[in-house]
């Protein structure tokens, strides 16, 4: 099915695949708890998920180099008293690795925002801003700290 924007449903189905330690993602949980514009292509959602899957593999490699020395072989092999116990069927560490990477994507795919042909009235600011995409990035940030369980330290210019 194909929305007034051209933008399909195909996105329920389709699992953006990660490095194998950490979980694939799926498009649609994505676009829905981030509350992503339907006029963004799937491709354009695809690439910016990798680039945040790439992004926090990075900030927990040290992380996941001593699990795997450990004998765990992927996140979901961690035990629960590693990664915090499960709250349905996800753990802790998993919430905050998803909170990292799809914070981390939201930032970037709302500079794309602005290059989508729309009326001028349709704009809305809060999307396209500097300071939106900046707090983004502090949350995703604010989940690799949440994942290593280590305090934050907020420091403001004044």
């Amino acid at each position: 099915m194909t929305s007034f924007s051209g933008h399909t449903a195909e996105a329920t189905t389709i699992t953006v695949v990660n490095e194998p330690f950490w979980p694939d993602l799926s498009l649609a949980e994505f676009q829905s708890v981030y509350r992503l514009p339907s006029e963004y292509a799937d491709e354009l959602l695809i690439n910016k998920l990798k680039l945040g899957m790439v992004w926090a593999n990075k900030q927990l490699a040290d992380w996941k180099n001593e699990q795997i020395a450990a004998g765990y072989s992927s996140l979901a092999s961690v035990p629960e008293d590693i990664q915090g116990c499960a709250l349905g069927d996800e753990t802790p560490a998993l919430m905050h690795y998803k909170r990292a990477v799809s914070n981390y994507a939201k930032a970037y795919l709302l500079q794309h925002f602005a290059t989508i042909n729309r009326r001028e009235a349709a704009q809305n600011e809060a999307k396209e801003s500097t300071e939106t995409r900046d707090t983004l990035l502090t949350y995703a940030e604010d989940a690799i700290a949440d994942f290593l369980n280590i305090d934050r330290v907020d420091v403001e210019l004044i």
